[in-house]
């Protein structure tokens, strides 16, 4: 007994046509270089502060003192 025609029947698939190749992915542009980040300034040890300035003109003397040639009266 030989087998009945298959009613589907596999349809022949034509070779698709190709579309249009689509364009590549543009290569982006690289932006400017950052730059590396600097270490931090290390901060100086603070200082022994402010010295007191010298004075540099010592004080003249005074007037000589004047004797007194008369004694005055006693206090009373």
């Amino acid at each position: 007994m030989t087998n009945p025609p298959n009613p589907f029947p596999d349809p022949v698939h034509p070779d698709p046509t190709p579309g249009p190749t689509p364009d590549p992915a543009p290569t982006p542009t690289p932006g400017p270089t950052p730059e590396p980040p600097q270490p931090p300034t290390p901060t100086p040890p603070p200082g022994p502060g402010p010295q007191p300035t010298p004075d540099p003109s010592p004080i003249p003397p005074g007037p000589e003192p004047v004797p007194n040639p008369e004694p005055g009266p006693p206090l009373s």
